[in-house]
């Protein structure tokens, strides 16, 4: 039987810590079971190397971004090594030969299928969670998992995936457990998530701003953001 792997794909904005380690060891751990058990294994990690937050830490550190990204990604795997962590693929995103080419591939498929649209919008912006807040996930304006960060107020013209548009298929699909989401509190919290108002997600940024990333095709202003990058590795 074929065994897939992945996990959480790392900000190299900083050295690796042993909170870093946890979610490794564990996957490290299942794969090494399932291969005792004479089962196909594939075990995928790696680095999150795009990002406003990557590219602020590389101008305060006055390095160049590709320079951040090679030192603490080369530590990343440095540490893995040292915690006999054994995976079979090493994914960085700011890699054009092997990275680039998918997400691309998603995006021109997304731009063909008519779920992409471009529209103007202002919003809060929690930098540390790198993703847009309502009203109701801030205290007293602060984002609850980052109290030292200023929220930024974001507006410019983006891309954005029309996730309404797939609200209904979705919940249809985790409640029959067609997508299985485990444990069950997770699937509750996605199953509240999509039951409630769901917005559409913006999926580039503009390129003025956040110049390191993958550039948007046929437009030379916009980024692609996260949703379409770092999850596709």
């Amino acid at each position: 039987m074929k065994f897939y792997l992945t996990t959480a794909i790392d900000y190299p904005n900083a050295e690796p810590h042993l909170g870093h380690a946890y979610e490794k060891l564990l996957a490290d751990f299942l794969a090494k079971y399932q291969k005792q058990k004479g089962n196909d294994v594939f075990y995928q990690t790696g680095t999150d190397e795009h990002g406003i937050k990557i590219y602020q830490t590389a101008q305060k550190a006055n390095i160049t971004t590709k320079k951040l990204v090679n030192q603490n990604s080369k530590k990343f795997k440095e540490f893995y090594k040292l915690l006999n962590i054994e995976y079979d693929s090493f994914i960085r995103t700011s890699d054009k030969k092997v990275h680039w080419p998918g997400v691309l591939k998603l995006w021109k498929k997304l731009i063909k299928s008519g779920d992409l649209f471009k529209k103007k919008y202002k919003a809060k912006y929690c930098v540390g969670c790198e993703s847009f807040k309502t009203e109701s996930e801030l205290e007293n304006n602060k984002c609850p998992f980052h109290i030292g960060k200023k929220i930024e107020i974001i507006e410019e013209e983006n891309y954005f995936f029309k996730l309404s548009k797939y609200k209904n298929q979705l919940i249809k699909l985790i409640e029959s457990d067609k997508y299985q989401i485990k444990p069950k509190r997770a699937k509750n919290e996605i199953l509240s998530f999509l039951k409630g108002d769901v917005e559409d997600i913006s999926f580039s940024r503009v390129k003025s701003k956040l110049p390191w990333g993958i550039p948007v095709p046929n437009d030379k202003d916009q980024v692609i953001y996260v949703w379409a990058d770092a999850l596709s590795n």
